[in-house]
């Protein structure tokens, strides 16, 4: 899937089977979407490389160039995701407890 072709009609259909890459400064995540329910998301470098877990989630679509993925992990980390399908920006609000932080990377999609 490029960039382009994919922010003038993405729905959450078109999305089921995708997989996105997460890349923060001192982190990498692989996120795979399972179904219209469910994703897994694998930590592929930084710290606790190789950690995974399957989460449910909630998608949504913002802009005809941006999307929203939502989850809650298994310790309780909240997480919010907004993607920029055209420009490939990415912004992570985040919290746990009463704790909330913000973090901002790049994201590819299509990963093999």
């Amino acid at each position: 899937m490029s960039r382009g072709g994919m922010a003038s009609k993405v729905t959450h259909e078109s999305i089921v089977g995708a997989s996105f890459k997460f890349i923060y400064l001192d982190e990498t995540y692989r996120i795979d979407v399972k179904s219209e329910k469910r994703l897994c998301w694998t930590r592929e470098a930084g710290d606790n490389a190789g950690q995974s877990d399957e989460e449910t989630y909630v998608f949504d679509v913002l802009s005809p160039e941006i999307i929203l993925l939502t989850w809650v992990e298994a310790d309780g980390l909240g997480l919010s995701n907004v993607l920029n399908l055209r420009d490939g920006t990415l912004i992570t609000h985040a919290n746990h407890g009463r704790e909330v932080f913000q973090n901002k990377g790049q994201h590819s999609l299509g990963v093999a």
